[in-house]
């Protein structure tokens, strides 16, 4: 029992100057990249499209429209139940059967741009309706040139059936009664013809569908909870190279959410901007606060929507959040490097004949070192939520925690090699172990890159 003692003993002083030196190493190559980290966080990120990415572009004031709004009404039209205060526009109060519009008096001038603007639709009721609609329409709809002064109104959305161009709708009742309303999405009435859409179904099998041909197919169509929500909701209608995208943040605080993008053959030239709302018997408050329109540049690229986080929205990581994505990386590097030095050295030892025992005792200053850096890549993995991570690193850490618990951590002769199958040691032999853990090690190092890079 003295030699066993003895042998435990000695294997601490490797063990100590193992952590020593690796806590140095780990020290003195993240230091100078803990200097740099906002930078490198930045860089780590693949760029995708963000919604915001224009906000530095010019904004078009004849197609906009800003508190107060006396000052950039004179660029717009209204009529129907439509009121325009200093703060908003109301479209429709909170009262059945009420149709409104906004129209913009002058066309759009190029055939890339994108509107953003704010919206609240409100009611005391759990339910309400119908809904609202903003649409890019043909001069001939021009409001002004027409002898009725609601020649624009009707029952689509507050908008007439003859309609020329396409809308972005905001359908809010739920008449088929599925539950998949609030929903957005787009109609169509290029030749100006009577526009005949089921409102029983809510327009299921008349809105437009079709999608362009990208990596990843995109939706037609989405659901939004913009009801009654305590700030202003935020669109984003986006027309580049033919293909409309929509964007939504309902003030949640997940962001911009991809909601749908679809093609079409022509670009809308000399199209005006037109904004409609309508009531039935369930009514709501239909207002708008902000109206945003910018040019875009034709020479942009094209890009893919489902760069964007489709389910979560435009998501962007705190600092915090960041850090911890870093200390999966650097952790996950050393742990992979760890592995591999000691699988070459036991490979090594095991070729020259050397016997197990020293073998274990020239091992045993990886074990704690190798331990350490696993538990806090899990810890950071956990408070991350990165539910894959955990599941596949919860075995090794298990294993790990029985180890310390039977005091088992440490390599004992018999559980190298071939004395591993005869004398009582762990089921799985070392080289076993390790082969497996570095497996899952680079697994998870994937995994990781895979989110920061995201």
């Amino acid at each position: 029992s003295t030699v066993v003692a003895k042998r435990h003993s000695s294997a601490w002083t490797p063990l100590r100057e193992a952590l020593r030196a690796l806590m140095m190493t780990m020290t003195s190559s993240l230091a100078p990249l803990l200097i740099f980290f906002p930078i490198l966080s930045n860089g780590f990120a693949i760029p995708h499209p963000d919604p915001d990415i224009h906000r530095d572009l010019p904004t078009e004031p004849h197609h906009s429209m800003h508190a107060p709004m006396d000052q950039s009404r004179v660029y717009w039209f209204w009529g129907g139940s439509t009121v325009v205060a200093k703060r908003n526009v109301r479209l429709t109060p909170a009262t059945a059967d009420r149709s409104g519009f906004l129209w913009n008096d002058y066309p759009l001038e190029a055939p890339n741009w994108e509107v953003e603007f704010d919206f609240r639709v409100y009611s005391k009721p759990h339910f309400g309706g119908d809904g609202f609609g903003f649409w890019i329409l043909d001069s001939s709809d021009d409001p002004i040139h027409k002898t009725e002064p609601d020649a624009l109104s009707g029952n689509l959305f507050g908008l007439k059936d003859t309609f020329k161009g396409v809308g972005v709708v905001f359908d809010t009742y739920d008449n088929d009664g599925d539950r998949k309303n609030p929903s957005i999405f787009v109609i169509e009435n290029l030749k100006g013809d009577k526009y005949n859409g089921n409102h029983d179904n809510d327009y299921l099998n008349d809105m437009y569908m079709k999608v362009p041909q990208l990596l990843h197919k995109p939706e037609f169509k989405c659901q939004a909870e913009y009801r009654n929500s305590k700030e202003p909701v935020k669109v984003l209608v986006r027309f580049h190279h033919k293909i409309l995208h929509v964007y939504i943040d309902v003030g949640d605080t997940k962001g911009w959410k991809v909601c749908l993008a679809v093609e079409f053959e022509k670009d809308f030239t000399n199209h005006h901007i037109a904004f409609t709302a309508h009531t039935g018997q369930v009514a709501d408050v239909h207002e708008i606060r902000s109206v945003s329109t910018r040019y875009l540049d034709e020479n942009e690229a094209d890009f893919d929507d489902f760069l964007l986080e489709h389910a979560e929205g435009t998501y962007h990581r705190s600092s915090f959040e960041s850090l911890l994505w870093f200390v999966c990386l650097f952790t996950g590097l050393f742990l992979n490097v760890l592995c591999g030095m000691e699988i070459y050295k036991y490979l090594s030892y095991s070729s020259k004949g050397i016997n197990t025992t020293l073998i274990a005792e020239y091992l045993n200053s990886y074990p704690w070192p190798h331990t350490i850096l696993h538990f806090v890549l899990s810890g950071a993995l956990v408070l991350l939520r990165a539910w894959f991570g955990i599941i596949i690193n919860a075995p090794v850490v298990a294993y790990k925690i029985w180890a310390i618990s039977k005091k088992r951590l440490l390599h004992e002769p018999n559980s190298l090699g071939a004395a591993a199958k005869i004398h009582n040691g762990p089921v799985a032999s070392y080289p076993n172990r390790l082969y497996i853990m570095t497996g899952i090690y680079a697994v998870t190092q994937i995994y990781i890159l895979m989110n920061v890079s995201s």
